[in-house]
């Protein structure tokens, strides 16, 4: 959908785009949850190896993959049913499909998940389609048709 659409729905419809602060303040939040999870599940493990900081490294880099996986379920499920990950809930924003201005489908927020994700490992470049963007879509949004709106 092309951005004068999107915008013409959001007058008629009185939303307003997230701004972009909002979305880097739930960006961090998110970051530092999953991190945390990922310390948790491994923390035994890097406790009993705490005086070897290589082994500690190297237990933390054994669990890179789980926290792909991990990431990608977090932001996958929330979108889904909440229209928000706990980092956009504090903030007060929420991710909606554009055409039905509701929570993204099944199928929409695990793709959302999986580009997002592909962009994290591409250093953060895909989210620079945000600053080419008046509604502030991200390569994963624009791609599933998703916009970040504020809550009210």
């Amino acid at each position: 959908m092309n951005v004068e659409k999107i915008e013409e729905i959001l007058a008629r419809e009185e939303l307003q785009i997230a701004p972009l602060w909002k979305r880097f303040v739930a960006f961090v939040i998110d970051e530092l949850l999953i991190s945390m999870i990922i310390l948790g599940i491994a923390w035994e493990e890097i406790s009993q190896n705490s005086q070897d900081i290589e082994i500690a490294l190297e237990i933390v880099s054994d669990y890179t993959f789980s926290m792909f996986i991990i990431a990608i379920v977090y932001h996958w499920l929330f979108v889904k049913f909440y229209g928000a990950t706990i980092g956009k809930m504090v903030v007060k924003i929420k991710v909606v499909e554009v055409a039905l201005l509701d929570n993204p489908s099944l199928m929409q927020s695990f793709l959302r998940s999986l580009v997002r994700f592909l962009s994290m490992v591409l250093f953060y470049i895909p989210f620079l389609f945000i600053l080419n963007s008046r509604v502030y879509q991200a390569l994963h949004d624009r791609i599933v048709n998703t916009i970040v709106i504020e809550l009210k």
